[in-house]
């Protein structure tokens, strides 16, 4: 599936995910009449050599809150796919995919404490019932942490709007719309390596079987419920909320190294080559994940992504940490004053600020909460352009060249903590 189609990232957001901090659930209680959750603390990391048992006993412990399916749509699981024939729905965690990034910092084992992807089926009643947790890597491992497990491999795919899916090689060469049902291209993602762990629904295949035929009454139901009058699917609300906060963790460094810039006054000539590479690169990634669907990496061409309104908006915005960045490098290395960077950077922040409250989805306002957030963007970019200009006119040594990166770290925060009904 595309538990980890963020893979692509996962190294330029490495370091940057330690800044996060996030905590993973690791206690948990059992619902209804589901099996209690061991006692014993269990490994959060999966490493080679481990026992089936412990596995188990991990996974288990781990995912003992979401047989309550509010508990797992609350810590940010959203629906990405329909009923597949002998295998359920797909519920993914877009905060998984940060933890992830955290752990591998310290460790190259799998993070069994945060999965990044849940499976339920649809009961009679209406309810809904866990079967098995997925677990996704961008590669297959040579010495895998699950024994016995076979990883199976999921091609390339282009996902849209209706769940459907259709094999692609790469982004671009996905069809805008779904052939058969004509549905909206959503995203794609690379090839993935899964393994489930079946620990919640018995599977006479086995504890790692890639399917479970006593799932076959359920039957497969590509739509899987999903609510076309709502005009977007939760793949596409996960994707979202993965870009804001990956955003934010990328913006909380370049945040922590402008206050370390501030306090220290470091010289020689990494510093400033350091600061800008960050401000491009962000800006770069910014413009390239901004919109799956747009240019340069989606299907559609340069031209026709350009006529969306908030795809250009989108565009526009992303090049600011880009000019914010080239600066940056020309004021370090000696190629302009502090006084035209400084004029520049702040127009660029007040009018990306200014900008934010005009960013609307689908092409019209919208009072709701992802407004309201644009709202708190826009305000705060607004005070970063406000501390640059103070910043400007203060001597050395003074408190107002913190405004500047305070303001970088209250973004980053409303970043961070973005969400989308």
């Amino acid at each position: 599936m595309l538990a980890l189609w963020t893979m692509r990232v996962h190294d330029i957001l490495r370091v940057a995910a330690m800044l996060l901090c996030l905590a993973a659930p690791t206690r948990a209680a059992a619902h209804g009449s589901a099996s209690r959750a061991p006692a014993d603390p269990s490994p959060a990391l999966a490493a080679p050599g481990s026992s089936s048992e412990s596995i188990l006993a991990a996974v288990r412990q781990a995912t003992a809150r979401y047989l309550d399916i509010d508990r797992a749509r609350a810590d940010g699981f959203v629906q990405v796919s329909g009923m597949e024939a002998r295998h359920g729905f797909h519920f993914m965690n877009v905060n998984a995919q940060m933890l992830s990034a955290t752990a591998g910092v310290f460790s190259s084992g799998l993070q069994l404490s945060a999965p990044p992807m849940l499976i339920y089926v649809a009961t009679a009643e209406g309810g809904w019932q866990l079967a098995a947790i997925e677990y996704a890597l961008p590669k297959k491992p040579a010495d895998g942490p699950f024994p016995g497990a076979r990883w199976s491999e999921h091609e390339p795919s282009c996902h849209y709007r209706d769940y459907r899916e259709l094999p692609s090689p790469t982004a671009g060469s996905c069809p805008k719309v779904h052939p058969e049902s004509g549905s909206e291209f959503v995203l794609f993602h690379p090839r993935l390596w899964i393994v489930h762990v079946w620990a919640w629904y018995p599977n006479p295949g086995g504890l790692y079987a890639e399917e479970n035929p006593y799932l076959s009454p359920y039957g497969g139901n590509v739509a899987g419920g999903h609510d076309h009058a709502r005009g977007r699917s939760g793949t596409e609300i996960a994707y979202s909320e993965f870009n804001h906060r990956s955003s934010g963790v990328f913006l909380l460094t370049i945040a922590g190294l402008a206050f370390w810039q501030a306090l220290r006054r470091p010289r020689g000539l990494v510093w400033p080559g350091l600061t800008a590479l960050l401000w491009i690169v962000f800006g770069v990634y910014l413009f390239v994940r901004s919109d799956p669907e747009a240019w340069p990496w989606g299907p559609l061409g340069l031209l026709e992504s350009l006529r969306d309104t908030e795809v250009l908006q989108h565009k526009v915005l992303t090049c600011i940490p880009v000019v914010i960045g080239l600066a940056e490098g020309l004021y370090g290395y000696g190629l302009i004053k502090g006084r035209p960077r400084m004029w520049v950077m702040s127009l660029l922040t007040l009018g990306g600020g200014t900008g934010l409250f005009l960013h609307f989805h689908q092409g019209k306002l919208h009072l709701d909460w992802i407004y309201l957030q644009h709202v708190a963007m826009g305000l705060v970019g607004l005070g970063v352009g406000l501390g640059l200009l103070l910043s400007r006119r203060a001597g050395p040594g003074s408190k107002l060249h913190l405004l500047w990166p305070t303001f970088l770290l209250a973004m980053s925060a409303v970043l961070i903590l973005y969400s989308e009904p």
